[in-house]
């Protein structure tokens, strides 16, 4: 744990070997150390791009002071390296097709029974792709506010202000990973798991 925050910092950027269909809980925290987002999911595989989890209708989304349950199924993709974690959305009745969190310390941890942990700090900005209104960058005023009330270092807005960009180029430009073609492999995969 850092002295500082209340997150656990210094974790692999990637995890050891992991079996088809274990649980990874992917734990999301904000800068000032308190709990936000955890979704639970199970893992599919990896590619070039990172660890592919699918996290399942019916789950258990969760952070202190709200919960609800996914209406429909997700993919999950936590990059190899680079400052964000990735939602792809299977169904088009959903409104988001692609969300992006911008996220700081990204690192996993294994719990008990084979399952895994991957923890990573939410950054407020979100690279969203929606079938309603588009793609855009979200969330920029918060960004601005917790910089300031959560005393950001310069470095690391400057970092995740940079990857927002060309985040959304990639999703602009329909490119892998995000694009439709390149997710359809793992969404496959995720039919396989829910048919086991």
């Amino acid at each position: 744990m850092s002295a500082l925050h209340n997150f656990p910092t210094d974790l692999p950027r990637n995890p050891e070997t992991i079996s088809f269909g274990a649980l990874v809980v992917a734990r999301a925290w904000k800068y000032n150390g308190l709990p936000h987002w955890v979704v639970p999911g199970f893992y599919l595989g990896e590619d070039e791009f990172g660890h592919w989890l699918h996290q399942p209708a019916g789950s258990l989304v969760a952070r202190p002071g709200a919960a609800h349950l996914a209406q429909t199924h997700a993919l999950c993709l936590i990059p190899h390296e680079g400052s964000w974690v990735a939602t792809l959305y299977e169904d088009p009745r959903e409104d988001f097709d692609v969300y992006i969190d911008l996220s700081h310390a990204i690192g996993w941890r294994p719990l008990s029974q084979e399952s895994w942990e991957v923890n990573s700090v939410d950054m407020d900005l979100d690279v969203i792709q929606s079938r309603s209104r588009g793609t855009f960058l979200d969330d920029e005023d918060e960004f601005e506010e917790h910089g300031t009330s959560m005393q950001y270092p310069e470095e690391l807005k400057d970092k995740i202000r940079a990857a927002s960009e060309q985040l959304l180029t990639a999703v602009r430009g329909d490119e892998a990973p995000f694009s439709h073609a390149h997710r359809q492999y793992w969404l496959e995969k995720a039919g396989q798991l829910r048919n086991s």
